[in-house]
């Protein structure tokens, strides 16, 4: 389970990141810029929080949106945010956005780290090592004992059946 578990979180992990990635050029690419008002800091960092984030406000097409980002890379932010941000936003889902800083809308998801892949993968192995010590005892990876050579004469001979050699020795009495 363990071994499953490890393996799943690790390529969901690079799968998620991937998915931040790709989305983030397109929307570098096709998406409308506007200027959006950090409204509020919340330094995590140092307290097991998680990074710093920044709350962020703008409009589109008349409707307003408040969104939490990242304030910066994995480490928080390095210096205070600006009080305004350009994002590039969806123009068919106005609440999807990247952000100058390169994060994007669902950037708190606990998913976008990259901590969770080598985090996964030593689940996986922990959970390999535990199948391995848990089947070993039963014999399942000794090998097999090989056959031991018969002794005597005719041991290379093609051994025959019982109505073989009864058929063999009637056609010799003829």
């Amino acid at each position: 389970m363990l071994l499953i578990a490890g393996l799943t979180h690790a390529v969901s992990t690079g799968a998620y990141k991937w998915h931040l990635h790709a989305k983030a050029e397109r929307l570098r690419a096709d998406g409308v810029p506007v200027q959006a008002t950090v409204t509020g800091r919340r330094n995590n960092v140092g307290r097991g929080g998680g990074t710093d984030t920044v709350r962020v406000w703008y409009e589109y097409g008349g409707v307003q949106h408040n969104e939490r980002i990242l304030c910066g890379s994995a480490g928080g932010c390095l210096h205070e945010p600006p009080e305004v941000m350009t994002l590039w936003v969806d123009p068919e889902r106005p609440g999807e956005f990247v952000a100058a800083n390169g994060n994007t809308d669902d950037s708190v998801f606990f998913l976008n780290s990259w901590g969770g892949i080598p985090f996964g993968l030593l689940a996986a192995a922990l959970g390999g090592v535990f199948i391995f010590a848990a089947l070993g005892p039963t014999g399942m990876f000794d090998r097999p004992a090989s056959a031991r050579p018969r002794r005597g004469p005719g041991r290379d001979r093609v051994r025959r059946s019982g109505a073989a050699r009864r058929r063999r020795s009637r056609a010799g009495r003829r």
